[in-house]
C-alpha cells in the first residue's frame, strides 16, 4: 500500500530507515540491505479511565487549503519564534568514512573511458568481454592495434578473469607493468577480480607482488574485492601487509580496506596473519571503528575475537575521544552495539563534547539500539553532556519512534525535569517542535509544565501556544488524584475521598503555591475552579493567613499612629502652640484652653514627640520590610512597577518630610504632604484588605466601577469643559463660575444631581439680566440636566451595574485567583533563602501544607454531616469527580454480580458479559443510575468499534489486492527471467 493509501485512512507509515550502503563487487557480499517498512502501533490508555487523551496525533491539516483564492494581509511583524540557543550546534560526530574504495562498476567506467579519451576503440573491450575474442583470433583482432588500445585491454582481460588471453597479450606487445589513470596495473585487476590463474602468471612473469604506482598495491585490491585466494598468493610470494593506502593524505591499512568492503573472508586472513586489529591510520580511527561506523557486524565479530582488540579505544584525533561504541550509536547499528556490549564496551565512556553513546543513539532515533544500551551497557540516562543535556534532551524529535525512545529512558530512570545549561528541558523542546504526543507522555511521567529557561519562558506558556490541546493531561492527572475508598476502620466502613496533592506539589517545595500560580500568570486560571485546586488552596490559606494578618495590623498601626502624628502635630499646630507660649494659640477644638486633651499636649509637648519616636521605630522597621521585599521579585524593574509598592515608599518618605526635628517647629508646606501620606495610607490599608478572599468581591467591585468611570470621564471630559466654560461665560458673576478651575469643580458637583436653581432666580448684583442671556442660561442649564444628569450618569450606574453582575458571576474564580496570588505574595517573603535556618526550619512547619514529602494526602468523608475540614461544595465536586471516574474505570467483570447486555448482540461478534460490583456502588452511596451510564458509554464505544471494524475491513481489502498485484508482477518477473 502506497503512502497516499495510509494517509487516506488517517494511518501514518513509519519512513524507512536507510542505512548505509556502500558499492562493492556486484557478488552482493558487501550491499547493506535497506530494513523493511515496520508497521506497529500502540494503544496507550490511562489507567483511571479518564477520557481520550491523544498519544499519537493524526495529521491534521491547519491553514489555507493549497489553491484557494487568498493573499496574506501586511500588517505589521508577528512575534519572532522562540529559539533555542546555541541547541545541538556542531552536534556532527567524527565519521571514519572515507571515498577510498573500489567496485566493479568504478573500474569497468574507468577502463572504458580511458580506452575512449584515447581514440581507442571500446568494441575491443566489448568482444573480450562477449567472449568473441578469443586466443585463436587474438593476433588477427589485434593487427594493427595502438599501444593504448593493447595495454587497456591487458587490463581489461585480467579485471575479466580471461587468462587465456592474458599471456597473447603479452606476447603481442601489451607492457607487463603498465598502469592506467587509477594506478592499477594487471596484477591489481587480477587480485580484485581473484583470479589465481591471472595472479600467478603475472608474478610468475616479474610483476612485483608490492608495486603502488599510485594508491594501492595488488593486496589492496584483494582485500577489496574480498578475494581471498589471490590474496594468500601475494603473501606467499612476498606483499608486505603493513603497506598502507596513499590518497588525499589519507592512508588506511589492509584490515581498513577490507572492513570498508565488507571482506569478511580477507578480514580473518589478515587477521590470522598476525595484523593489528588496534592499528590507527592517519585519522586516528582502526578497523574497529571502521566496522561500527559502517555496520558491518561480521567483520566487527571477526576483529572483536581477537584477543588483543580493544573495543574502547578512542579515535586519536585532534579534540575528538570518540570510541567504537559512540559510532555505532550515531548510525544506529544496533547489531555492532550489541556485539562492542558483549565484548566489554563501556557504555558510559563520553566524547570530546560530553556525549554518551545513549545521546548519540537516542538522537538518532533508534529504539533499539537505545535499548541495548540501557539493557545490556546499563548505560546512565542521566548522564549529562557538556551543556548539560540529557539523552532525553536528543531523544526529542519529529520521528515516530521519539515517543517510544523518551518513553523507554523514563521507565529506565531518565529525571523527566532536568535542564540543561539554557534551562530547557524536554518538555520545552518538545512544546517547541509541537510534538503533541511527546508533550503529553512527558506530562504523564511527571513533567513540570511550570519550569522557566534562563529567560523566563516557562513550559506551559509554550504548550499554550504550540500544542494547547495536550492541556487536557493536566486535567486528567489532577481527576486522577482524588480517589474513593473505604475507612480503615472495620467497625465504621464509610466512604473516605482521598485528595493527593503530589501532583500540585512535587515540583514546588517549599514554595507550594508557585505551580497554581504559574498557571494564573499564564491566562490557564480555571484550573483554579478543580476540586484538587481548590481544596488545596483552601487548606493552603489556612496555614498562611496567619503571617498576612500580622502584616495587616502592623500595617495599621502604621497609619493608625501616622494619622496622630498629622492630626495633633500637623493639623492643630499644637507642638507648635505649646513650644512658644508668646504666640496665640490657634482657637483648634483640639488645642482650646478648655480642652483637656489640648491642655495635656500645650503642656506637654513630650507626648507628641514620644509619638513621633514611636512612628520611626515603626517606619524603620517598615523600610526593612519593604527591603526584605525586593527579594520576592523576580527583578528589580518589576518591583519598583508594583503601585503598592510606591504607595508605601511615598508614606515612608514622608513620615521624615514632615518632621519637626530638624527646626523644631512645623510648617504649613508638611499639612499637604501630611494629608496625601494619611490618605494613601488608609486607601493602601483598603486594598490589603480587600485581598482577604471574605472581603476581596466588594473591592474588586469598587476598582471596576471606578476603572469604568475613569473611561467614561475621558470620553466625555470636552463635553464636561464646554458646559464649564458655557457656564463661565453665562453666569460671570457667581462665586462657582468665578475661574475655569472652580467652574469645572462645580460642574463635577452638579453632576452627581445638586443642582443649584439660584442660579437662574437670583442674581449676585441684584440686577436683572438681559432677557436674552437669561433664555440662554435656561436652555444651557436643561442641556446639561438632560445630557450630563440625567445620560451620563445613568449610563455610568447602568455599566457599573452589568460590570458588578458579571464579577458576581465570576466571583468565585476570582476569589481563588486573589488567593493565589496573595499566597503567593506572602510565600515570596517567607521563602526567599535570606532568612536564617532555625527561623526557615519553624516557617515550615507553621506556613506549609507539607513539610515532609509524605504528607500529601488529605482523607475527608464527604458524606458525613459532621466533616468541616473542607468547605461542602468543595468536597461535594471533589466526590463527583472521583464518582464518575470509579464509574468510568470499573471493570467488565468482577465477582459479585453480571449484568448482561443482550442489545449488543448485532453490534459485536460476540454476546459481551459486563459486570458491575452492585455491593461497592452501594457501601460507596453510588446510585443505581450509574448502571445506565455505563451502559450509554458502552453503547457510544461499540458505535466507534464498528467504525474501526469497517476501516479494518477496509485495509484489509486494499492489503489483499496489493499482494495480488506483487504476486502478479512476481510471476512476470520469473517468466522473463527463465526466457533469457
Amino acid at each position: 500500500m502506497d503512502n497516499f493509501a495510509f494517509e487516506k485512512e488517517g494511518i501514518k507509515p513509519l519512513p524507512r530507515r536507510v542505512t548505509r550502503v556502500v558499492s562493492m563487487a556486484d557478488n552482493g557480499r558487501s550491499n547493506q540491505t535497506i530494513s523493511p517498512l515496520k508497521l506497529s502501533s500502540r494503544f496507550k490508555t490511562l489507567s483511571n479511565g479518564m477520557g481520550n487523551v491523544r498519544w499519537r496525533n493524526d495529521p491534521e491539516t491547519l491553514g489555507p487549503q493549497p489553491g484557494a483564492d487568498f493573499e496574506y494581509m501586511q500588517v505589521g511583524p508577528s512575534p519572532p519564534a522562540e529559539s533555542v540557543p546555541n541547541l545541538y550546534d556542531s552536534y556532527e560526530e567524527t565519521s571514519t568514512d572515507a571515498t577510498t574504495f573500489i567496485c566493479n562498476d568504478i573500474i569497468r567506467v574507468s577502463l572504458m573511458e580511458q580506452l575512449r579519451n584515447a581514440g581507442g576503440r571500446t568494441v575491443l573491450l566489448e568482444n573480450i568481454e562477449s567472449k568473441l575474442t578469443t586466443a585463436e583470433n587474438l593476433r588477427d583482432v589485434y593487427d594493427g592495434a595502438t599501444n593504448i588500445e593493447k595495454n587497456i585491454s591487458f587490463l581489461w582481460t585480467a579485471f575479466l578473469k580471461r587468462s587465456d588471453l592474458l599471456e597473447k597479450l603479452i606476447d603481442d606487445g601489451a607492457e607487463l607493468m603498465y598502469f592506467d589513470n587509477s594506478g592499477f596495473t594487471a596484477l591489481h585487476l587480477a587480485a580484485y577480480s581473484g583470479c589465481a590463474e591471472c595472479t600467478n602468471l603475472l608474478i610468475q612473469k616479474g610483476v612485483e607482488v608490492n608495486v603502488q604506482p599510485k594508491c594501492f598495491t595488488p593486496l589492496h585490491c584483494a582485500a577489496f574485492g574480498n578475494a581471498k585466494e589471490t590474496a594468500k598468493i601475494l603473501i606467499n610470494n612476498g606483499a608486505n601487509l603493513n603497506t598502507l593506502t596513499k590518497k588525499l593524505n589519507y592512508e588506511e591499512s589492509l584490515l581498513h580496506c577490507a572492513v570498508r568492503s565488507n571482506a569478511l573472508d580477507c578480514v580473518k586472513l589478515f587477521i590470522a596473519e598476525g595484523m593489528d586489529v588496534n592499528l590507527l591510520d592517519n585519522n586516528g580511527s582502526n578497523s574497529i571503528h571502521l566496522a561500527s561506523d559502517l555496520g558491518h557486524a561480521q567483520c566487527l565479530q571477526a576483529l572483536l575475537e581477537c584477543p588483543t582488540a580493544d573495543p574502547n579505544l578512542r579515535i586519536q584525533q585532534k579534540d575528538k575521544e570518540t570510541t567504537a561504541l559512540h559510532l555505532a550509536a550515531d548510525e544506529g547499528n544496533v547489531e555492532c552495539i550489541t556485539l562492542l556490549l558483549a565484548k566489554g564496551a563501556d557504555a558510559r565512556i563520553k566524547n570530546h563534547r560530553g556525549f554518551s553513546a545513549l545521546h548519540l543513539a537516542a538522537r538518532g532515533a533508534s529504539l533499539e539500539c537505545v535499548e541495548a544500551l540501557l539493557r545490556i551497557g546499563n548505560a546512565d540516562p542521566n548522564a549529562e553532556d557538556g551543556d548539560h543535556r540529557t539523552a532525553l534532551h536528543t531523544a526529542v524529535g519529529k520521528a515516530d519512534t521519539a515517543f517510544d525512545i523518551l518513553e523507554l529512558l523514563i521507565l529506565w530512570g531518565a529525571n523527566v525535569n532536568h535542564k540543561d545549561v539554557y534551562g530547557f528541558t524536554a518538555l520545552h523542546l518538545a512544546a517547541l517542535d509541537g510534538l503533541a504526543q511527546c508533550v503529553e507522555m512527558l506530562l504523564f511521567h511527571g513533567a513540570d509544565v511550570t519550569t522557566k529557561t534562563k529567560k523566563g519562558t516557562s513550559a506551559l506558556n509554550i504548550i499554550m501556544r504550540k500544542t494547547p490541546a495536550s492541556l487536557a493531561m493536566i486535567s486528567h492527572k489532577l481527576d486522577a488524584a482524588i480517589s474513593l475508598t473505604h475507612s480503615q476502620e472495620h467497625s465504621n466502613r464509610e466512604v473516605e475521598l482521598e485528595l493527593d496533592f503530589r501532583s500540585i506539589l512535587q515540583h514546588c517545595h517549599p514554595r507550594e503555591i508557585s505551580y497554581l500560580n504559574t498557571f494564573v500568570d499564564e491566562g490557564q486560571k480555571e484550573i483554579l475552579q478543580h476540586p484538587l485546586c481548590s481544596a488545596f488552596l483552601y487548606i493552603k490559606w489556612g496555614k498562611i493567613r496567619k503571617y498576612y494578618i500580622a502584616r495587616l495590623l502592623f500595617c495599621f498601626t502604621f497609619v493608625l499612629f501616622l494619622t496622630l502624628y498629622v492630626l495633633t502635630a500637623l493639623a492643630h499646630n499644637c507642638y507648635n502652640g505649646s513650644k512658644d507660649m508668646k504666640e496665640t494659640i490657634q482657637e483648634q477644638e483640639l488645642c482650646q484652653k478648655q480642652s483637656i486633651l489640648g491642655d495635656m499636649l500645650r503642656n506637654n509637648p513630650f507626648v507628641m514627640e514620644m509619638q513621633w519616636m514611636v512612628l520611626v521605630a515603626i517606619t524603620v522597621v517598615e523600610i526593612c520590610r519593604k527591603i526584605y521585599g525586593i527579594t520576592g521579585y523576580t527583578s528589580f524593574r518589576h518591583y519598583v512597577t508594583q503601585a503598592e509598592n510606591a504607595i508605601e515608599w511615598f508614606i515612608i518618605i514622608s513620615v521624615f518630610v514632615i518632621s519637626y526635628i530638624y527646626t523644631k517647629r512645623t510648617y504649613t508646606w508638611q499639612n499637604h504632604i501630611g494629608a496625601f501620606a494619611v490618605l494613601l495610607g488608609w486607601t493602601n490599608l483598603m486594598l490589603m484588605i480587600g485581598q482577604l478572599p471574605v472581603f476581596g468581591a466588594y473591592v474588586a467591585m469598587y476598582r471596576k466601577v471606578q476603572v469604568e468611570f475613569a473611561k467614561l470621564f475621558m470620553a466625555y471630559s470636552c463635553m464636561l469643559i464646554g458646559f464649564t466654560i458655557s457656564f463661565c461665560v453665562i453666569f460671570p458673576s457667581s462665586s462657582s463660575f468665578a475661574n475655569p478651575f472652580m467652574g469645572f469643580i462645580t460642574v463635577l458637583v452638579m453632576m452627581t444631581g445638586e443642582q443649584d436653581l439660584d442660579l437662574l432666580i437670583n442674581d449676585p448684583d441684584g440686577k436683572d439680566p438681559p432677557f436674552l442671556l437669561e433664555i440662554s442660561a435656561q436652555i444651557t442649564f436643561v442641556l446639561f440636566l438632560l445630557f450630563v444628569t440625567v445620560i451620563l450618569m445613568n449610563l455610568l450606574i447602568g455599566i457599573a451595574v452589568h460590570d458588578i453582575q458579571g464579577l458576581k458571576k465570576t466571583a468565585g474564580l476570582s476569589k481563588l485567583v486573589r488567593q493565589t496570588k496573595l499566597i503567593s505574595y506572602i510565600e515570596s517573603a517567607l521563602f526567599n533563602g535570606w532568612l536564617p535556618n532555625w527561623l526557615r526550619s519553624l516557617l515550615h512547619y507553621t506556613a506549609l501544607v507539607s513539610p515532609q514529602a509524605y504528607r500529601v494526602v488529605l482523607s475527608v468523608k464527604p458524606l458525613n454531616p459532621g466533616e468541616k475540614r473542607l468547605p461542602r461544595d468543595i468536597m461535594m465536586a471533589a466526590y463527583e469527580v472521583a464518582k464518575q471516574k470509579k464509574h468510568v474505570s470499573h471493570t467488565v467483570s468482577n465477582r459479585n454480580s453480571t449484568v448482561t447486555f443482550l442489545n449488543y448482540k448485532n453490534k459485536f461478534d460476540s454476546i459481551g458479559v459486563f459486570a458491575v460490583d452492585r455491593s461497592r456502588d452501594s457501601d460507596n452511596g453510588f446510585e443505581n443510575a450509574s448502571i445506565c451510564t455505563l451502559a450509554a458509554k458502552i453503547d457510544e464505544n461499540a458505535e466507534k468499534m464498528d467504525s474501526l471494524k469497517n476501516e479494518i475491513h477496509e485495509l484489509k481489502a486494499m492489503l489483499l489486492e496489493n499482494q495480488r498485484v506483487l504476486e502478479k508482477l512476481c510471476s512476470s518477473l520469473q517468466e522473463r527471467k527463465s526466457c533469457n
